[in-house]
C-alpha cells in the first residue's frame, strides 16, 4: 500500500491517497477540494481514483467530488448520502473490499451522527473525531463522554502501532493517544 498526502487549502483539511505500489485504482479519502496539486499527484503516481471515502459529510470533507466525479468514475462511501451523487452507506462495524485493500468501519458518533473512521491495513483514517493529543470539537459535553466512549471501544480492538491520520493536523500512533491524551489516558 501506498500512502500520500495533500492539503486541501480552502479548509486547510487533509485529503489521503491510497493505492497499490505502481500505480491503479485507488482511494481517495476526504476530498475537501480537487485542485491542481492534488490532480498532479494522481497522475503522477500513475493512479485512478476509483473510489471516495467520506469520515464526515460536511464540506470540508466532500468539497472535491464533484470535480473528482468529472475526472474519474468513481463511487462513494460514507455515513450518509452525498448530495445528487449516488453513494453507498456504511456504518460502524462494517467490512468491505475495495481494490485489494479490506476495509474496516468504525462508528465516531457523538463526534455526529453521521462521521465514520476507515482503517485500511495499519492505518486508522479518523476524519474529525480525533487529532493527536485532542478528541474532536463536539457540541456539548454528553457528545464529547459518546465520542470518548467510541474512542476508548475502537482503540480496545487494534494494535498500538496503528498509525491515526486525522482530518486536521498531524498524524499520530493510537499508543501515543492512549498514553498521553488526556481524555483518552488511563494516567
Amino acid at each position: 500500500m501506498r500512502l500520500y498526502y495533500h492539503l486541501s487549502l480552502p479548509y486547510l483539511t487533509n485529503t489521503y491517497l491510497v493505492g497499490p505500489q505502481g500505480g491503479g485504482d485507488a482511494i481517495i479519502i476526504d476530498p475537501g477540494a480537487m485542485d491542481v496539486q492534488l490532480l498532479e499527484l494522481v497522475e503522477k503516481h500513475h493512479y485512478y481514483i476509483r473510489s471516495i471515502l467520506v469520515t464526515n459529510p460536511d464540506t470540508a470533507h466532500t468539497g472535491g467530488i464533484k470535480t473528482i466525479l468529472k475526472i474519474y468514475e468513481a463511487g462513494i462511501y460514507s455515513g450518509q448520502q452525498q448530495g445528487d451523487f449516488p453513494n453507498k452507506c456504511v456504518y460502524g462495524g462494517g467490512t468491505f473490499s475495495l481494490h485489494g485493500f479490506q476495509i474496516q468501519v468504525f462508528s465516531a458518533q457523538g463526534f455526529s451522527r453521521e462521521a465514520v473512521m476507515y482503517k485500511i491495513e495499519n492505518c486508522l483514517f479518523s476524519g474529525e473525531a480525533i487529532t493527536a493529543g485532542m478528541v474532536g470539537d463536539v457540541t456539548n459535553v454528553f457528545s464529547k463522554a459518546l465520542l470518548i466512549s467510541r474512542l476508548k471501544e475502537t482503540f480496545s480492538r487494534l494494535s498500538p502501532d496503528t498509525l491515526i491520520f486525522p482530518a486536521s493536523g498531524p498524524p499520530t500512533t493510537l499508543e501515543l493517544e492512549t498514553n498521553f491524551n488526556p481524555d483518552l489516558s488511563s494516567r
